[in-house]
């Protein structure tokens, strides 16, 4: 369904698409999770958001996760006390798991854009190479772009007080470039071992992020969904 969904929205992704309204129906029904370890991703649209600099985001983006996209998904990890204090400035995210997470990228030496993206992924974020249990394992080649993640509520206007796994790229100290510094992705689980995600950029580039303040004062913008999946749910994927 989910692939059948990505093929339509490759074809038209304007506002008010009717597969726009069932992700977005799936995101609001779907249930908060806490991820650990590696998980498979999958872009399943991508679109411009309504900030002024939505443009050249999305071509940006749109160049590097689109078609025959490097992105392969995302690691999840826990991290001692002391160096989570050291990315977050001391700052206590409450009584709820915490993790460090890292997005993976794989190369498809076939794939002029796929090469591409990945050279330029690897400039852009300062990307570095899997060690090589993990690329045989996993099938990633390089990995960067660190967020942490953790339950919160939604920064989303259209899901307010929903709560999510928010994967936070915002934090100073994580050292990720603009635009992923501008990033919180958010994640809820839609059935066992499948997770779908959206994208969503700060309108306001200027504020510097603070946690304290609301997530309001950023304006956040809509910017696509993706999913991330178990080994099962991508082992299927493979077979289909």
């Amino acid at each position: 369904m989910l692939r059948f969904y990505q093929a339509e929205l490759v074809k038209d992704a304007s506002p008010g698409n009717a597969y726009l309204v069932r992700l977005a129906w799936l995101f609001t029904h779907g249930q908060p999770v806490n991820l650990r370890g590696h998980y498979y991703g999958i872009t399943l649209v991508l679109k411009q958001g309504d900030s002024p600099f939505g443009g050249i985001l999305n071509l940006l983006w749109g160049h590097t996760v689109g078609p025959v996209s490097p992105w392969a998904g995302k690691s999840f990890a826990h991290v001692a006390d002391q160096r989570m204090s050291g990315y977050t400035d001391g700052a206590k995210p409450g009584n709820v798991p915490v993790f460090l997470g890292i997005n993976c990228f794989s190369r498809v030496a076939e794939s002029f854009w796929n090469t591409a993206g990945i050279e330029f992924m690897t400039l852009w974020v300062g990307l570095r190479e899997a060690p090589a249990s993990e690329q045989e394992r996993y099938g990633y080649a390089r990995k960067g772009g660190l967020f942490i993640s953790r339950e919160a509520e939604s920064v989303d206007p259209g899901n307010a007080g929903k709560k999510v796994l928010q994967l936070n790229y915002r934090w100073p100290n994580l050292g990720n470039p603009p635009p992923l510094s501008y990033l919180i992705d958010e994640m809820v689980g839609i059935a066992q071992g499948l997770y779908l995600g959206q994208l969503l950029f700060a309108s306001d580039i200027l504020t510097k992020y603070d946690p304290a303040r609301p997530s309001s004062d950023y304006r956040y913008a809509h910017y696509g969904y993706f999913l991330l999946m178990d080994e099962s749910w991508h082992k299927k994927g493979e077979e289909a």
